[in-house]
């Protein structure tokens, strides 16, 4: 027997509604899309933050920190759903097997994983796209508001200090990130 419960729709709650089909909608259309207007800037606390990472290809469940103290750090924020970031996978591999295990190598979506998309799912995209190197979810965005990643695909790479030396939005060579990295860590990068 199906049983059918009406839902009272208030004022505040239509405005609500109106407000999330609005940004759903602007989501969907734009593609690769921005991560919210409550990231503007980035953080200034210099505590690194723990990001959990994923069974994937190249990547193991569990946690890691970011940035890593003493390495030179690369961040690539993604979403499964931006077409760009998928093109760029190719990219971030390239530059990944340049430098090698001296640098702290990640790539992080800020998707609602376990709301709006499984773990599962991110897996899946990785392992589809050739990921090889450790992912994770900046579950609450901390990652992206620390270092001010309002939009995807957005790099960032830090110091070994933690201070970040190159932000980068949209489409990038392996041949810039990987001078980035190097220029990053001085003398000790590969």
């Amino acid at each position: 027997m199906l049983v059918a419960h009406r839902l009272e729709v208030t004022p505040l709650r239509r405005r609500e509604l109106l407000g999330s089909v609005a940004a759903a909608t602007t989501a969907a259309t734009a593609g690769c899309n921005s991560l919210g207007n409550a990231l503007t800037g980035g953080d200034d606390d210099p505590e690194p933050v723990t990001v959990e990472t994923i069974d994937a290809p190249g990547s193991r469940a569990g946690s890691t920190v970011v940035p890593e103290p003493g390495r030179v750090t690369f961040v690539e924020f993604f979403a499964t759903t931006c077409p760009i970031c998928a093109s760029q996978m190719s990219v971030v591999d390239d530059a990944y097997g340049r430098v090698g295990e001296e640098v702290q190598f990640l790539s992080v979506t800020s998707e609602p994983v376990g709301l709006t998309v499984s773990t599962e799912k991110v897996a899946s995209w990785w392992a589809h796209h050739d990921g090889s190197w450790p992912v994770g979810v900046d579950d609450g965005v901390a990652l992206a508001r620390k270092y001010g990643a309002t939009s995807i695909p957005t790099a960032v790479v830090a110091a070994p200090d933690g201070t970040v030396t190159w932000s980068h939005t949209g489409r990038a060579t392996a041949s810039r990130i990987v001078a980035e990295i190097r220029a990053a860590g001085g003398d000790s990068a590969p």
